[in-house]
Protein backbone atom coordinates (compact mmCIF):
# COMPACT_ATOMS: atom_id res chain seq x y z
CA UNK A 1 0.00 0.00 0.00
CA UNK A 2 1.45 3.42 -0.93
CA UNK A 3 1.60 5.83 1.16
CA UNK A 4 -0.44 8.93 1.57
CA UNK A 5 1.35 11.88 -0.49
CA UNK A 6 2.10 14.66 2.08
CA UNK A 7 0.74 18.30 0.34
CA UNK A 8 2.47 20.95 2.13
CA UNK A 9 0.71 24.09 2.33
CA UNK A 10 1.50 26.75 -0.46
CA UNK A 11 3.90 29.67 1.03
CA UNK A 12 1.19 33.19 0.74
CA UNK A 13 2.52 36.17 -1.03
CA UNK A 14 3.91 39.17 0.99
CA UNK A 15 1.29 40.78 -0.21
CA UNK A 16 -1.49 38.26 1.32
CA UNK A 17 0.85 38.08 4.08
CA UNK A 18 0.14 41.84 5.00
CA UNK A 19 -3.26 41.85 4.70
CA UNK A 20 -3.82 38.52 7.11
CA UNK A 21 -1.79 40.55 9.52
CA UNK A 22 -4.19 43.65 8.98
CA UNK A 23 -7.14 41.19 9.09
CA UNK A 24 -6.09 40.43 12.55
CA UNK A 25 -5.17 43.64 14.07
CA UNK A 26 -8.98 44.90 12.93
CA UNK A 27 -10.27 41.57 14.85
CA UNK A 28 -8.25 41.92 17.92
CA UNK A 29 -9.34 45.74 17.83
CA UNK A 30 -13.23 44.81 17.52
CA UNK A 31 -12.99 42.07 20.19
CA UNK A 32 -11.10 44.66 23.03
CA UNK A 33 -13.70 47.39 21.83
CA UNK A 34 -16.80 44.63 22.10
CA UNK A 35 -15.06 43.89 25.55
CA UNK A 36 -15.18 47.43 26.96
CA UNK A 37 -18.49 47.81 26.18
CA UNK A 38 -19.43 44.72 28.29
CA UNK A 39 -17.31 46.18 31.03
CA UNK A 40 -19.16 48.97 30.97
CA UNK A 41 -16.87 52.06 29.14
CA UNK A 42 -18.78 54.85 28.50
CA UNK A 43 -19.81 55.36 25.06
CA UNK A 44 -17.52 58.53 24.47
CA UNK A 45 -14.71 56.91 25.63
CA UNK A 46 -15.68 53.78 23.32
CA UNK A 47 -15.87 56.72 20.43
CA UNK A 48 -12.19 58.15 21.86
CA UNK A 49 -10.94 54.42 21.62
CA UNK A 50 -12.59 53.92 18.18
CA UNK A 51 -11.06 57.50 17.00
CA UNK A 52 -7.38 56.19 18.27
CA UNK A 53 -7.57 53.03 16.42
CA UNK A 54 -8.78 54.86 13.44
CA UNK A 55 -5.46 57.11 13.69
CA UNK A 56 -3.41 53.94 14.22
CA UNK A 57 -4.80 52.36 11.45
CA UNK A 58 -4.10 55.37 8.97
CA UNK A 59 -0.42 55.81 10.45
CA UNK A 60 0.15 51.66 9.43
CA UNK A 61 -1.58 52.19 6.11
CA UNK A 62 0.91 54.99 5.16
CA UNK A 63 3.91 53.00 7.03
CA UNK A 64 2.94 50.34 4.62
CA UNK A 65 2.47 52.55 1.83
CA UNK A 66 5.90 54.22 2.40
CA UNK A 67 7.17 50.87 2.50
CA UNK A 68 5.57 50.05 -0.95
CA UNK A 69 7.01 53.08 -2.82
CA UNK A 70 10.49 52.15 -1.03
CA UNK A 71 10.48 48.78 -2.68
CA UNK A 72 8.99 50.08 -6.22
CA UNK A 73 12.35 52.44 -6.12
CA UNK A 74 14.46 50.13 -4.85
CA UNK A 75 12.68 47.46 -7.69
CA UNK A 76 13.36 50.12 -10.50
CA UNK A 77 17.06 50.86 -9.61
CA UNK A 78 17.61 46.88 -9.88
CA UNK A 79 15.97 46.99 -13.28
CA UNK A 80 18.76 49.74 -14.15
CA UNK A 81 21.18 48.08 -12.71
CA UNK A 82 19.89 44.68 -14.77
CA UNK A 83 19.97 46.54 -17.81
CA UNK A 84 23.02 48.65 -18.16
CA UNK A 85 24.83 44.94 -17.32
CA UNK A 86 23.05 43.49 -20.01
CA UNK A 87 24.12 46.58 -22.25
CA UNK A 88 27.58 45.93 -21.06
CA UNK A 89 27.39 42.47 -21.49
CA UNK A 90 25.88 43.04 -24.88
CA UNK A 91 29.05 45.12 -26.03
CA UNK A 92 31.36 42.60 -24.33
CA UNK A 93 30.24 40.09 -26.28
CA UNK A 94 30.53 42.14 -29.42
CA UNK A 95 34.06 43.19 -28.89
CA UNK A 96 34.82 39.54 -28.22
CA UNK A 97 33.18 38.74 -31.35
CA UNK A 98 35.34 41.46 -33.41
CA UNK A 99 38.44 40.55 -31.99
CA UNK A 100 38.13 36.68 -33.31
CA UNK A 101 37.23 37.65 -36.46
CA UNK A 102 40.18 39.72 -36.58
CA UNK A 103 42.43 37.06 -35.35
CA UNK A 104 40.86 34.70 -38.09
CA UNK A 105 41.12 37.48 -40.79
CA UNK A 106 44.93 37.92 -39.53
CA UNK A 107 45.53 34.57 -39.78
CA UNK A 108 44.05 33.55 -42.95
CA UNK A 109 46.19 37.00 -44.52
CA UNK A 110 49.12 35.01 -42.79
CA UNK A 111 48.25 31.87 -44.22
CA UNK A 112 47.78 33.37 -47.76
CA UNK A 113 51.00 35.21 -47.44
CA UNK A 114 52.78 31.88 -46.23
CA UNK A 115 50.94 30.22 -49.17
CA UNK A 116 52.60 32.76 -51.90
CA UNK A 117 56.21 32.88 -50.44
CA UNK A 118 56.06 29.03 -50.48
CA UNK A 119 54.74 29.44 -53.95
CA UNK A 120 57.12 32.15 -54.73
CA UNK A 121 59.99 29.94 -53.77
CA UNK A 122 59.28 26.88 -55.66
CA UNK A 123 59.11 28.88 -58.85
CA UNK A 124 62.21 30.41 -57.59
CA UNK A 125 63.69 27.01 -57.29
CA UNK A 126 62.23 25.61 -60.51
CA UNK A 127 63.56 28.53 -62.37
CA UNK A 128 66.97 28.34 -60.93
CA UNK A 129 66.90 24.59 -62.01
CA UNK A 130 65.80 25.14 -65.69
CA UNK A 131 68.98 27.61 -65.49
CA UNK A 132 71.28 24.94 -64.33
CA UNK A 133 70.04 22.96 -66.83
CA UNK A 134 70.75 25.51 -69.70
CA UNK A 135 74.12 26.01 -68.59
CA UNK A 136 74.86 22.83 -68.83
CA UNK A 137 73.69 22.06 -72.12
CA UNK A 138 75.64 25.09 -73.33
CA UNK A 139 78.55 23.52 -72.06
CA UNK A 140 77.54 20.12 -73.36
CA UNK A 141 77.13 22.12 -76.83
CA UNK A 142 80.14 23.43 -76.89
CA UNK A 143 82.02 20.67 -75.80
CA UNK A 144 80.66 18.58 -78.52
CA UNK A 145 81.47 21.04 -80.55
CA UNK A 146 84.95 21.19 -79.47
CA UNK A 147 85.06 17.31 -80.10
CA UNK A 148 83.87 17.94 -83.86
CA UNK A 149 86.73 20.39 -84.59
CA UNK A 150 89.05 18.75 -83.11
CA UNK A 151 87.82 15.55 -85.23
CA UNK A 152 88.00 17.53 -88.30
CA UNK A 153 91.73 18.53 -87.56
CA UNK A 154 91.06 22.30 -86.88
CA UNK A 155 92.35 24.25 -83.77
CA UNK A 156 90.02 25.00 -80.89
CA UNK A 157 89.96 28.40 -79.16
CA UNK A 158 88.73 29.49 -76.28
CA UNK A 159 85.47 31.85 -76.41
CA UNK A 160 85.48 34.98 -75.72
CA UNK A 161 84.61 36.08 -71.96
CA UNK A 162 80.88 37.88 -71.69
CA UNK A 163 80.86 41.66 -72.03
CA UNK A 164 79.89 42.21 -67.82
CA UNK A 165 83.19 40.49 -67.06
CA UNK A 166 85.07 41.99 -69.11
CA UNK A 167 83.62 45.75 -67.78
CA UNK A 168 84.36 44.23 -64.30
CA UNK A 169 87.65 44.11 -65.25
CA UNK A 170 88.29 47.40 -66.61
CA UNK A 171 89.96 49.30 -63.54
CA UNK A 172 91.53 46.97 -61.55
CA UNK A 173 94.90 48.51 -61.80
CA UNK A 174 93.53 51.44 -59.18
CA UNK A 175 92.34 50.65 -55.55
CA UNK A 176 89.43 51.47 -55.04
CA UNK A 177 89.19 51.74 -51.72
CA UNK A 178 91.59 54.43 -51.57
CA UNK A 179 89.28 56.01 -54.13
CA UNK A 180 86.23 55.85 -51.90
CA UNK A 181 87.56 56.52 -48.61
CA UNK A 182 91.00 58.41 -49.35
CA UNK A 183 92.71 55.45 -47.41
CA UNK A 184 93.79 51.93 -47.51
CA UNK A 185 94.87 49.50 -44.62
CA UNK A 186 97.25 48.11 -46.99
CA UNK A 187 99.03 51.48 -47.51
CA UNK A 188 102.30 51.86 -49.88
CA UNK A 189 102.25 47.68 -49.90
CA UNK A 190 98.52 47.60 -51.50
CA UNK A 191 99.35 45.82 -54.82
CA UNK A 192 97.13 48.22 -56.45
CA UNK A 193 97.90 52.09 -57.53
CA UNK A 194 96.83 54.95 -54.99
CA UNK A 195 96.29 57.98 -57.10
CA UNK A 196 97.33 60.79 -54.85
CA UNK A 197 95.69 64.07 -56.30
CA UNK A 198 96.99 67.19 -56.45
CA UNK A 199 94.39 68.96 -55.84
CA UNK A 200 90.85 68.20 -54.47
CA UNK A 201 88.48 70.16 -52.58
CA UNK A 202 88.33 67.61 -49.71
CA UNK A 203 90.99 68.15 -46.95
CA UNK A 204 92.05 64.93 -44.87
CA UNK A 205 93.90 65.15 -41.63
CA UNK A 206 94.96 61.72 -40.28
CA UNK A 207 94.49 60.94 -36.70
CA UNK A 208 93.29 64.52 -35.42
CA UNK A 209 90.50 63.12 -33.65
CA UNK A 210 91.87 61.04 -31.00
CA UNK A 211 90.48 60.29 -27.51
CA UNK A 212 91.71 57.95 -24.64
CA UNK A 213 89.83 55.23 -25.50
CA UNK A 214 91.38 55.54 -28.75
CA UNK A 215 94.74 55.39 -27.50
CA UNK A 216 93.83 52.67 -25.55
CA UNK A 217 92.75 50.79 -28.72
CA UNK A 218 95.66 52.17 -30.38
CA UNK A 219 98.31 50.61 -28.25
CA UNK A 220 95.79 46.99 -28.03
CA UNK A 221 95.30 46.77 -31.91
CA UNK A 222 95.60 42.56 -31.20
CA UNK A 223 92.89 42.98 -29.33
CA UNK A 224 89.44 43.80 -30.38
CA UNK A 225 87.63 44.81 -27.09
CA UNK A 226 90.43 46.93 -25.54
CA UNK A 227 87.60 49.95 -25.59
CA UNK A 228 84.66 48.11 -24.62
CA UNK A 229 84.80 49.73 -21.18
CA UNK A 230 84.57 53.39 -22.70
CA UNK A 231 80.85 54.38 -23.53
CA UNK A 232 79.83 55.88 -26.81
CA UNK A 233 78.39 58.65 -24.85
CA UNK A 234 81.59 59.62 -23.64
CA UNK A 235 83.37 59.72 -27.06
CA UNK A 236 80.34 61.43 -28.09
CA UNK A 237 80.13 64.10 -25.89
CA UNK A 238 84.44 64.72 -26.63
CA UNK A 239 83.67 64.50 -30.17
CA UNK A 240 81.20 67.84 -29.83
CA UNK A 241 83.76 69.50 -27.68
CA UNK A 242 86.30 68.59 -30.44
CA UNK A 243 83.88 69.98 -32.87
CA UNK A 244 83.07 73.32 -31.36
CA UNK A 245 87.03 73.79 -31.30
CA UNK A 246 88.24 73.17 -34.36
CA UNK A 247 85.37 73.62 -36.90
CA UNK A 248 85.71 77.56 -36.69
CA UNK A 249 89.26 77.22 -37.51
CA UNK A 250 88.67 75.62 -40.44
CA UNK A 251 85.94 78.26 -41.80
CA UNK A 252 88.15 80.93 -41.17
CA UNK A 253 89.86 79.68 -43.93
CA UNK A 254 86.79 79.37 -46.16
CA UNK A 255 83.44 78.11 -46.70
CA UNK A 256 82.93 74.46 -45.59
CA UNK A 257 80.55 72.36 -47.41
CA UNK A 258 81.14 69.16 -45.54
CA UNK A 259 82.97 68.24 -41.96
CA UNK A 260 82.93 64.54 -41.03
CA UNK A 261 85.25 62.62 -38.29
CA UNK A 262 85.69 58.67 -38.33
CA UNK A 263 85.23 56.85 -35.46
CA UNK A 264 86.17 53.62 -36.70
CA UNK A 265 88.94 51.71 -34.94
CA UNK A 266 90.95 50.51 -37.87
CA UNK A 267 94.62 52.39 -37.55
CA UNK A 268 94.24 53.90 -41.36
CA UNK A 269 90.80 54.97 -40.62
CA UNK A 270 90.95 56.13 -36.78
CA UNK A 271 89.88 59.76 -35.99
CA UNK A 272 90.74 60.91 -39.25
CA UNK A 273 89.19 64.08 -40.24
CA UNK A 274 87.37 65.20 -43.72
CA UNK A 275 86.93 68.71 -44.36
CA UNK A 276 85.48 69.77 -48.01
CA UNK A 277 85.55 73.41 -48.99
CA UNK A 278 83.43 74.75 -51.61
CA UNK A 279 86.78 75.57 -54.32
CA UNK A 280 89.79 73.48 -54.64
CA UNK A 281 91.59 76.85 -54.25
CA UNK A 282 90.45 77.16 -50.29
CA UNK A 283 91.44 73.65 -49.55
CA UNK A 284 94.80 74.48 -50.75
CA UNK A 285 95.28 77.38 -48.50
CA UNK A 286 93.85 75.23 -45.35
CA UNK A 287 96.70 72.98 -46.83
CA UNK A 288 99.63 75.41 -46.67
CA UNK A 289 97.82 76.71 -43.29
CA UNK A 290 97.60 73.48 -41.29
CA UNK A 291 100.25 70.84 -42.06
CA UNK A 292 102.61 70.43 -39.59
CA UNK A 293 101.19 72.16 -37.05
CA UNK A 294 100.52 71.09 -33.98
CA UNK A 295 97.08 70.13 -31.88
CA UNK A 296 96.80 67.94 -28.78
CA UNK A 297 100.51 67.21 -28.67
CA UNK A 298 101.01 65.80 -32.15
CA UNK A 299 102.04 67.42 -35.52
CA UNK A 300 99.09 67.51 -38.16
CA UNK A 301 99.62 65.55 -41.52
CA UNK A 302 97.47 67.06 -44.10
CA UNK A 303 96.81 65.99 -47.40
CA UNK A 304 94.15 66.42 -50.57
CA UNK A 305 91.39 63.48 -50.43
CA UNK A 306 89.86 62.33 -53.25
CA UNK A 307 86.42 61.94 -51.63
CA UNK A 308 83.58 64.20 -52.75
CA UNK A 309 80.67 62.25 -52.82
CA UNK A 310 80.29 60.49 -49.44
CA UNK A 311 77.57 57.63 -49.61
CA UNK A 312 80.35 56.06 -51.74
CA UNK A 313 82.84 56.75 -48.69
CA UNK A 314 80.31 56.07 -45.59
CA UNK A 315 79.69 52.47 -44.92
CA UNK A 316 75.74 52.38 -46.21
CA UNK A 317 75.25 49.44 -43.06
CA UNK A 318 76.17 51.66 -40.31
CA UNK A 319 73.60 54.75 -40.87
CA UNK A 320 71.19 52.17 -40.19
CA UNK A 321 72.94 50.32 -36.93
CA UNK A 322 73.39 46.53 -38.88
CA UNK A 323 76.97 46.70 -40.45
CA UNK A 324 78.35 43.12 -39.31
CA UNK A 325 82.18 44.79 -38.59
CA UNK A 326 81.39 47.37 -36.72
CA UNK A 327 83.84 50.03 -35.98
CA UNK A 328 86.44 47.61 -37.89
CA UNK A 329 84.80 47.85 -41.17
CA UNK A 330 86.91 49.28 -43.92
CA UNK A 331 84.63 52.12 -45.13
CA UNK A 332 83.66 55.25 -43.27
CA UNK A 333 81.80 54.96 -39.64
CA UNK A 334 81.44 58.87 -38.62
CA UNK A 335 80.13 61.00 -35.74
CA UNK A 336 77.07 62.34 -36.50
CA UNK A 337 77.06 66.27 -36.59
CA UNK A 338 75.65 68.34 -34.21
CA UNK A 339 72.22 69.74 -35.47
CA UNK A 340 72.45 67.53 -38.63
CA UNK A 341 74.79 70.41 -40.19
CA UNK A 342 76.03 70.00 -43.62
CA UNK A 343 73.61 67.63 -44.11
CA UNK A 344 73.36 68.96 -47.76
CA UNK A 345 76.72 67.41 -49.50
CA UNK A 346 75.56 64.07 -48.25
CA UNK A 347 73.19 64.03 -51.15
CA UNK A 348 76.58 64.08 -53.51
CA UNK A 349 75.68 67.42 -54.67
CA UNK A 350 79.30 68.26 -55.35
CA UNK A 351 80.93 66.02 -57.25
CA UNK A 352 84.31 66.37 -59.01
CA UNK A 353 84.51 66.75 -63.05
CA UNK A 354 85.74 63.60 -63.37
CA UNK A 355 83.61 61.27 -61.07
CA UNK A 356 80.11 60.83 -62.03
CA UNK A 357 77.17 58.89 -59.85
CA UNK A 358 75.86 55.72 -60.82
CA UNK A 359 73.88 52.91 -59.36
CA UNK A 360 76.64 50.41 -58.83
CA UNK A 361 78.11 52.87 -56.44
CA UNK A 362 75.33 53.19 -54.17
CA UNK A 363 75.24 49.31 -54.12
CA UNK A 364 78.84 48.92 -53.51
CA UNK A 365 78.31 51.21 -50.44
CA UNK A 366 76.32 48.88 -48.43
CA UNK A 367 79.02 45.97 -49.49
CA UNK A 368 80.61 44.77 -46.44
CA UNK A 369 84.32 44.63 -46.18
CA UNK A 370 86.43 41.70 -46.72
CA UNK A 371 89.15 40.70 -43.70
CA UNK A 372 91.43 38.36 -45.98
CA UNK A 373 91.08 39.68 -49.54
CA UNK A 374 91.89 43.47 -50.56
CA UNK A 375 89.10 43.29 -53.38
CA UNK A 376 85.74 41.64 -52.66
CA UNK A 377 85.41 37.72 -53.93
CA UNK A 378 84.43 37.18 -57.56
CA UNK A 379 80.91 36.42 -56.63
CA UNK A 380 80.26 39.87 -54.96
CA UNK A 381 81.92 41.77 -57.53
CA UNK A 382 79.40 40.05 -59.96
CA UNK A 383 76.62 41.64 -58.05
CA UNK A 384 78.12 44.80 -57.74
CA UNK A 385 79.08 45.00 -61.52
CA UNK A 386 82.21 46.64 -61.57
CA UNK A 387 85.79 45.06 -61.42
Amino acid sequence: MAAPEVVFPEKPSHKKYRAALKKEKRKKRRQELARLRDSGISQKEEEEEGKDIFIEEQQVEEEEKLLEEERQKLHEEWLLREQKAQEEFRIKKEKEEAARKRQEEQERKLKEEWEEQQRKEKEEEEQKLQEKREREEAVQKILDQAENELENGATWQNPEPPMDLRIMEKDRANCPFYSKTGACRFGDRCSRKHNFPTSSPTLLIKSMFTTFGMEQCRRDDYDPDASLEYSEEETYQQFLDFYDDVLPEFKNVGKVIQFKVSCNLEPHLRGNVYVQYQSEEECQAALSLFNGRWYAGRQLQCEFCPVTRWKMAICGLFEIQQCPRGKHCNFLHVFRNPNNEFWEANRNTYLSPDQTGSSIDRVLTTLPDWPELHDPPASATRVAGIM
